[in-house]
């Protein structure tokens, strides 16, 4: 979700600040539960809502917003299965399985209006057009014509979805896609209606009466920089199995609050530092996790250092992740070379996707050779960018004395942006390293490995590669798993191993402390970050 790179582990380690006036619920001890019986989940983040566009949204904070105030086809259960949501039961197939035709349920606007099939072409059509500017036009290249129209070959009226009547809806793909159902769960795949949208113009979604929902919860309220809160829809067609009242969240960036709200019962969930694991890791409320994000470094392939192979194979070979892991975030997160998470694709028999991989490995006599191949031994300063949060500036720093100790005649300069301007400089090529994670969209290793094809919106890395654009392309098409996935593998090999083009160096876990009496605030593997609907206080 980000990007969904941006933050989605910043979410979970970073917390909270300042009691906001507007959002504020009071202090009740056990959680959740204001002196007037709501049940309301108070929770925070560290970055403020960037947009609730679903064409736009490219950040974990844009989709969980989306997620619980939209609804596709479907939605995803607590396990993370895609399950029918505006799409009433399973689709009907044609034989070659290129053809949906899905049966909408009655479900309604927060306006009252209908929800039809004419608002998901609307939405899919928008989405690919050329002109919203969507950099997760992408995501829909699977729907027939969806690529060539984004890239201007095509008019938007060609792509593959067409309302047959107001309820029926029929989705014609490239070819066949077995992630197509999981796909549209995400934020990118749900409606909107056409009128409002039209009739609010420019303003469309910037502000919550510029919006109309169709999901769980509303977006009610939002001080900006401060925090926002969402309310139950009475509208939505399954309100009676939301359990939520509200949802608050703050947002804050100063993580010496957080344990103090939490113990105060200001907040119901806190995540804590490697500071605070030691203290609280006998704490009833106290828990632990492995995501699926991954924390990587970016290379900005047209700077003049990175263009070079060597120099960004140079850096990867420099740093231990130890240090990261055990030191800096001491909370379940494990190191990785690869771009896929662990236990998130398994072939036919079970194996995982990452079993025996190993892309590179720390060398710092290798990494010493390399540079001074790359630079020819001349003195060079880069710059490192990171979020302005206190774990990415101390994740920061150790990149740097990592990098400056094992790297000759080299200095790091760290540029810690907020986050709307880290977006800014990485889609503007404005960097030369870069500091982010990325969560999974959706079940396939297309989700993460995609965003690196030459044409990509999401390839701030400006990483061209016309045989990795191949491979990728190849094991799209595959529709016999266990061969798809060694494809998939193989373009991995060619990213990582062969061409440096990232480096990753862990998958996130979370240590947190969150009430007993909230039920269900599961994190889910890919897609939106959390599914507020599913959530309940007793």
């Amino acid at each position: 979700m980000k990007k969904k790179s941006i933050l989605l582990m910043m979410t979970l380690i970073l917390a909270l600040g300042s009691v906001l006036a507007a959002c504020s619920t009071g202090g009740d001890s056990d959680g959740g539960s204001s002196s007037n019986g709501e049940k309301i989940l108070r929770l925070t983040d560290t970055s403020d809502i960037t947009t609730a566009d679903p064409a736009l949204a490219t950040d974990a904070v844009a989709f969980n917003l989306i997620a619980n105030t939209m609804e596709g086809l479907y939605r995803l259960d607590q396990d993370g299965k895609a399950v029918p949501a505006i799409a009433e039961g399973e689709p009907e197939v044609n034989e070659d399985e290129t053809v949906y035709t899905f049966t909408l349920r009655d479900a309604n606007w927060s306006n009252g209006e209908p929800v039809t099939a004419n608002d998901f072409v609307y939405a899919w059509q928008r989405a690919v057009d050329p002109e919203t500017g969507s950099q997760y036009a992408y995501i829909m290249n699977t729907v027939k014509n969806a690529e060539a129209i984004n890239t201007g070959k095509m008019p938007k009226e060609d792509l593959g979805v067409k309302a047959i009547d107001e309820k029926t809806l029929e989705v014609t793909l490239e070819r066949p896609d077995p992630s197509f159902i999981s796909l549209t769960s995400f934020g990118t795949f749900t409606p909107i209606n056409e009128a409002f949208a039209t009739e609010k113009g420019a303003d469309f979604s910037t502000t919550p009466e510029n919006h109309l929902y169709n999901g769980p919860f509303t977006w009610a309220e939002w001080d900006r920089e401060q925090g926002y809160v969402l309310a139950k829809n009475d509208t939505y067609w399954d309100a009676e199995n939301v359990a939520l009242d509200k949802v608050d969240v703050r947002v804050v960036k100063d993580t010496s609050t957080v344990v103090n709200l939490y113990e105060a019962g200001e907040v119901d969930y806190a995540g804590l530092s490697s500071e605070q694991v030691a203290a609280f890791q006998e704490n009833d409320d106290y828990n632990t996790g492995l995501r699926s994000s991954v924390g990587y470094f970016k290379f900005n392939h047209e700077d003049e250092i990175f263009a070079d192979v060597n120099a960004r194979k140079a850096v990867a070979r420099a740093v231990d992740p130890a240090g990261i892991i055990d030191q800096l975030l001491n909370n379940g997160s494990i190191a990785t070379t690869s771009f896929i998470p662990k236990e998130f694709i398994k072939y036919e028999d079970g194996t995982d996707y990452t079993e025996g991989v190993t892309h590179f490995e720390t060398n710092a006599d290798e990494a010493s050779s390399l540079w001074e191949e790359a630079t020819g031994g001349k003195a060079v300063t880069i710059e490192l960018l990171s979020f302005d949060s206190e774990v990415s500036k101390q994740i920061s720093e150790y990149m740097k004395g990592q990098i400056e100790s094992n790297l000759p005649n080299v200095t790091v300069k760290i540029s810690q942006q907020p986050f709307n301007n880290k977006l800014e400089l990485e889609a503007k090529g404005e960097y030369q390293m870069s500091f982010a994670l990325w969560g999974p969209d959706y079940q396939d290793p297309l989700t993460n490995l995609g965003i690196f094809t030459s044409d990509n919106g999401q390839n701030d890395i400006n990483y061209k590669s016309a045989a990795y654009d191949k491979l990728i392309d190849e094991a799209s098409a595959e529709t016999a798993i266990d061969a798809r996935y060694d494809k998939f593998k193989e373009a991995e090999t060619l990213l990582i191993e062969q061409d440096q083009a990232i480096m990753p160096i862990y998958q996130a876990g979370v240590a947190y402390l969150l009430r007993p009496n909230v039920k269900n605030f599961n994190r889910q593997l890919f897609g939106a970050d959390y599914q507020y609907k599913y959530v309940d206080i007793n």
